[in-house]
């Protein structure tokens, strides 16, 4: 039976009261989403065969990074975000964060381009405020469309190289905020 609704033995997590010992079973929801574990759950309602009914969540498996690892993912993204080749092998692609907004069976390259066009959404939201919108233009003048050297970039928006250093850092750590959150909401 928990097969069948996809919750699995979770040896690490028993423990004993007393004399008896107890069993764990659980669903990790980072996995599996709520609307993907539905999906299965309807198919194996009306599957005609076993087989059906016990096999395994359609589609290719997410991998769940921690936050500082997906903090080093996002911060590769960015040096490479130009070169979409380089991004074949980054970690976000198989993010919850990609995989639910790409096509089924999409391929790395269908994934890398939806990947970019979510961070330049997310790096977008801080225009939204005024206090952030100098994060967005050391991001994109960094990064997104970039500028060939960072002290190019801060003579463009007129500001000491410190400054702008400190606007990059501060805008690479909101990004990576915002993108966190879409991963794990």
């Amino acid at each position: 039976m928990f097969a069948y609704a996809d919750l699995a033995r979770l040896p690490e997590a028993d423990f004993t009261i007393g004399e008896q010992r107890y069993g764990v079973y659980g669903h990790d929801w980072r996995v599996v989403s709520p609307t993907a574990w539905q999906e299965l759950l309807a198919q194996r309602e009306i599957a005609a065969s076993a087989q059906v009914a016990t096999s395994a969540p359609l589609g290719e498996p997410l991998l769940v990074l921690s936050q500082p690892a997906f903090a080093i993912a996002v911060r590769d993204l960015l040096r490479h975000f130009t070169h979409p080749d380089r991004l074949y092998h980054n970690p976000l692609l198989q993010s919850r964060l990609v995989m639910e907004r790409s096509p089924t069976n999409a391929n790395k390259a269908k994934r890398v381009a939806a990947l970019q066009h979510l961070v330049q959404e997310a790096a977008a939201s801080l225009q939204a405020s005024h206090r952030e919108a100098k994060l967005y233009r050391a991001l994109y003048h960094t990064y997104l469309q970039p500028t060939p050297t960072q002290e190019q970039v801060a003579e463009l928006l007129d500001v000491p190289f410190s400054t702008f250093r400190r606007h990059l850092k501060n805008g690479m750590a909101r990004l990576t905020e915002i993108l966190w959150h879409q991963e794990i909401s």
